[in-house]
């Protein structure tokens, strides 16, 4: 069977996700790359229908990112499980989300979570 696997990448969100409160309260700036594998079987040359809108799919991922998380784990599931609810044609969902600035002594670079169903 063929597919596609629809990406989006570098997906620049501000977001108040983090254990520590402060984090909660000013935000961070996160990455948010996504991937989805459908099968190509009922794809229609130039027939938007037939696939996933990079324009809806990006709607979706920023409507959780909007919401207050602790964890950057909930926020992936989330993220993949309204992609799966939205387009059940979804065979794989990937979803990576970095954390561009760590508050943690120590910590120079980035942090990321990347959940796949």
């Amino acid at each position: 069977m063929s597919t596609f696997t629809i990406m989006m990448n570098g997906l620049r969100f501000h977001s108040r996700i983090g254990v520590a409160e402060q984090e909660r309260i000013v935000g961070n700036d996160f990455l948010v790359d996504v991937s989805m594998t459908v099968s190509s079987d009922g794809f229609v040359s130039e027939d938007i229908a037939t696939t996933i809108s990079y324009a809806d799919a990006y709607e979706t991922v920023s409507r959780v990112m909007q919401h207050e998380w602790l964890l950057l784990e909930s926020a992936g599931r989330q993220c993949a499980d309204e992609l799966r609810r939205r387009w059940p044609a979804i065979q794989n969902c990937k979803i990576k989300i970095t954390k561009l600035s760590v508050p943690i002594s120590g910590i120079d670079g980035t942090c990321a979570v990347e959940y796949t169903d």
